[in-house]
């Protein structure tokens, strides 16, 4: 049969609400592995939120997306195939918008060296920096991060975040890519990004069709990602929108939901050498 692929994203998908990866997760990917199967990772994190689990990515055969689809690295060679920056002249709205929203705060992923920086720190940052990542994002006033960067993240108090939004997207000098998440995190990358868009470029250099690829996700960063795949599956606690993208609906993070796809989905279809499909046109 051809070759089947699964991606997952990270963060309330696959990961436990500690942002641990359960041994259980691991042991059901290392079976559809076994028997065949390709298996990758698909986030919004830099490429240093994925490596610092070394359990799972020995299990990694493919290339993974960072970045929410503005990175595609190759574990193997340990470097970037391909990337999609910021443009360097939206710099300055970011520093409008801080002036602007003083609640608001803005992690910057800088360049190639995926070094992430704190132009303001809040709560909300540490969330992600640390809490999710367990990095310690140190302070940089904004005009002396290195451009170019990879991401945005502001985030901050819902309604002051949902204005930032508003804000930006009025005033973006060039295209970029918002996506807001969970309410509170605003995503901010470049034009065109998605991790549907690098799930395609993905399948293209394995040479799999798009009809053997199942995508997991509970973000609005995963929407597009679900939507693409052959069978796009959502975990219980995603959000109603993307529940909504999906084809199927399995247990939460908290319940190992994965494992269960793959259970499921992944090792029948390995098994019989069926096609996802499409439960709806």
């Amino acid at each position: 049969m051809s070759k089947l692929l699964l991606a997952t994203d990270l963060d309330k998908t696959l990961l436990d609400d500690r942002a641990e990866v359960p041994g259980v997760c691991l042991d059901a990917i290392r079976a559809y592995i076994e028997h065949g199967g390709i298996f990758t990772v698909s986030t919004g994190r830099p490429t240093r939120g994925v490596l610092i689990y070394p359990d799972l990515i020995e299990l990694v055969n493919a290339p993974i997306i960072t970045y929410n689809g503005a990175c595609i690295y190759d574990i193997q060679q340990r470097r970037a195939i391909w990337r999609q920056l910021l443009p360097e002249s939206f710099a300055p709205l970011v520093r409008s918008a801080l002036d602007r929203f003083p609640a608001v705060g803005a992690l910057v992923f800088r360049g190639e060296d995926d070094f992430t920086c704190a132009a303001r720190a809040n709560a909300y940052t540490r969330e992600v920096a640390w809490n999710r990542e367990r990095y310690e994002a140190p302070f940089r006033a904004l005009e002396e991060i290195e451009l170019p960067w990879n991401k945005v993240v502001m985030t901050g108090p819902p309604e002051d975040i949902a204005a930032c939004a508003d804000h930006i997207r009025a005033n973006t000098p060039t295209p970029i890519t918002m996506i807001l998440s969970e309410g509170k995190f605003l995503e901010l990358t470049g034009p065109g990004v998605s991790k549907g868009k690098a799930l395609c470029q993905v399948a293209e250099m394995l040479q799999i069709d798009r009809e053997h690829v199942v995508a997991i996700g509970d973000s609005m960063n995963d929407i597009e990602m679900i939507r693409w795949a052959g069978k796009g599956v959502a975990v219980a606690n995603a959000e109603a929108a993307v529940r909504q993208a999906a084809d199927l609906v399995v247990a939460s993070n908290a319940d190992h939901g994965i494992c269960a796809c793959i259970r499921d989905v992944m090792l029948p279809m390995l098994k019989n050498g069926s096609q996802p499909g499409r439960n709806t046109p």
